[in-house]
């Protein structure tokens, strides 16, 4: 195996990681500057800034000469592994950041013993709207104006359309039934002896 194939295979399996640290770096550089750091941005300019370097570099190392066909291939193949990589720290930072199931996980953790009524006083509908209000106006999706709230973009209801669809495609309902099944669910875990919940 050449050179040039063994730099391009060592640059491949580090750009996950050279994401991880740009984003890292971007937020950490925004709170330096007693910024809000904004983690979306950073995700995505991380990640495509790595996309750009991992084409630049697979062109650099390219033989004067190539085969245009083969070049159009490597040029494809670098874009689309570093949009994966880019799209996998974005969903990294999804999941640790926005997920409620990570925050329920993450509050049980933290609390030595806790009781189902204690997290539903605490993941109620209203405080659940007031910590992810400012949230999204933070990250640009609302505008508030005298009061009200209105989006800034179309693109939000867009991607909503868009990811209802994918869950009808998956057999999945758009939106799962919680209401009524998550009480049970709680009586048959803690076998209806009203015992808290509690890290093990």
């Amino acid at each position: 195996m050449s050179p040039a194939m063994w730099t391009l295979l060592l640059a491949l399996a580090a750009a996950p990681v050279v994401t991880w640290l740009g984003t890292a770096g971007i937020n950490w550089t925004a709170r330096a500057v007693a910024r809000l750091p904004s983690p979306q941005v950073a995700c995505f300019a991380a990640g495509f800034a790595n996309l750009g370097g991992l084409v630049v570099l697979f062109l650099v190392l390219q033989p004067t000469g190539s085969n245009r066909r083969e070049l159009l291939a490597g040029i494809f193949f670098m874009s689309a592994y570093g949009f994966c990589v880019t799209f996998l720290n974005w969903f990294v930072f999804t999941v640790t950041d926005t997920s409620m199931h990570v925050h329920l996980l993450v509050e049980i953790g933290h609390e030595p013993e806790i009781t189902f009524e204690e997290l539903t006083h605490r993941y109620n509908k209203k405080s659940i709207i007031a910590a992810r209000i400012p949230r999204l106006l933070q990250l640009g999706q609302l505008r508030l104006d005298h009061g009200r709230l209105y989006l800034t973009g179309s693109w939000v209801l867009a991607s909503a359309v868009a990811l209802r669809f994918l869950r009808r495609l998956l057999g999945l309902r758009p939106r799962p039934p919680q209401e009524d099944t998550a009480p049970a669910s709680i009586d048959h875990a803690r076998g209806s002896h009203g015992l808290p919940l509690s890290r093990r």
